[in-house]
């Protein structure tokens, strides 16, 4: 299709000029643009028609505006968020769609929407600031399947256009599960995902390895943050709380977040984006920090964000944010998005994630953790853990 735009274009209805058209034809009749000008049909082929597709990358750019700053003069951290997932979720769900074309399911291009949905995402740093006028770069891959869920590697980086110096600022993977709406009854089910080729065996064992390692990680994460479902059944009045709060205690910093989730938040499937909801839940984060901490401060990590279930285009999304653990330089900041049917007034949890946040002012030292009850201690002795185990793997990476 982009011959023929470009054979219109030159040698039809265009103001392109006679000598350009004649050098077109030129090339056509010599046939030195032969293999192009072909229909893509008769192109040879480097694999079977029924085997997946060449992985390919896919990369989103975007220039920071000053809308994009935090009160820090950097980037917020959700917009960074956000982009890298919605090039994860490009990634995924193009991936995901070469199934169609394949004999399995001739009339599935008519009849059913296929589209990847974030699952989950184990561990995500942050390395460097971003500022306005730089241009941010989110490069996503898929580098592994199983039957119904892939993994897409993601690599955020930046530019500085004056100087063209270029960092990268962070490296994660995405977890997407891979979901099937029928266009007519809309019922959603969980599909296949194509098998990945063109791996070679050693990338193979590394990526399974991840794979169960995650199923792990999700499994402990789940385990030890039901205890903070049941912390948040105990202090869960969404922010309307009457009585005098203790200095430095939980109760203190909580914050609370509403909003609903817009077409703009929504992806083809009408849910509600992996990003918009990390974007709302760091904003909510950010403010437990500066409550906190009174003090300027930044996110430098995310750990065990869980989807639980997908959030309707229409419902009420609430991030709420509560401290858990503090050490003299990081606090840990426990997030939840809870979803809300306006109509049956049913709610859900959706979303579970723990920030970890940084002080920038190095003479500013984090205050410690008030903790007034068995659930808070309990979730500070966790946190602490978690707190341990990031500093040692971050030696065994140095």
């Amino acid at each position: 299709m982009m011959i023929n735009n470009i054979y219109w274009l030159i040698l039809g209805k265009s103001r392109s000029t006679p000598v350009l058209r004649k050098v077109f034809k030129e090339l056509l009749s010599n046939n030195l643009i032969m293999n192009l000008a072909r229909p893509v049909s008769s192109l040879p082929l480097t694999h079977q028609q029924n085997d997946q597709e060449p992985n390919e990358t896919i990369i989103l750019a975007r220039r920071i505006a000053p809308i994009d700053l935090s009160p820090n003069n950097v980037i917020h951290g959700g917009q960074i968020l956000q982009l890298a997932e919605e090039a994860g979720h490009i990634a995924a769900t193009r991936y995901c769609n070469n199934n169609i074309r394949s004999k399995e399911m001739p009339q599935a291009i008519n009849n059913v929407r296929t589209a990847a949905y974030l699952a989950s995402l184990n561990h995500m740093e942050f390395y460097h600031p971003i500022y306005v006028n730089e241009v941010m770069q989110a490069r996503a891959e898929v580098i592994f399947t199983s039957q119904h869920s892939l993994a897409v590697e993601i690599e955020v980086a930046v530019e500085n256009t004056a100087s063209r110096q270029r960092r990268i600022t962070n490296r994660g993977i995405f977890w997407y599960v891979n979901f099937n709406q029928d266009q007519h009854t809309h019922q959603v089910t969980i599909a296949k995902v194509p098998l990945l080729l063109h791996c070679d065996s050693h990338k193979q064992q590394k990526y399974s390895q991840l794979y169960n390692q995650q199923k792990e990680d999700r499994h402990y994460s789940k385990d030890s943050l039901s205890i903070a479902s049941k912390f948040s059944e105990e202090i869960d009045t969404y922010g309307m709380e009457t009585t005098p709060k203790i200095k430095h205690s939980i109760a203190a910093s909580k914050s609370v977040l509403s909003q609903m989730a817009f077409p703009c938040d929504c992806n083809e499937m009408d849910w509600a984006t992996g990003g918009a909801l990390m974007k709302l839940m760091d904003t909510a984060a950010g403010v437990v920090a500066v409550r906190h901490t009174k003090g300027r401060v930044a996110t430098i990590s995310i750990d065990n964000i869980d989807f639980q279930r997908p959030v309707k285009m229409g419902e009420v999304i609430t991030a709420i944010g509560t401290v858990t653990f503090t050490s003299n330089n990081v606090m840990e900041v426990l997030t939840r998005v809870i979803t809300e049917d306006m109509r049956t007034e049913e709610r859900h949890l959706a979303v579970v994630a723990l920030f970890n946040f940084v002080v920038l002012d190095k003479t500013h030292k984090i205050p410690p953790l008030v903790l007034t009850n068995d659930y808070e201690k309990l979730l500070f002795e966790k946190g602490k853990l978690r707190y341990e185990n990031r500093k040692k793997n971050l030696k065994k990476r140095k």
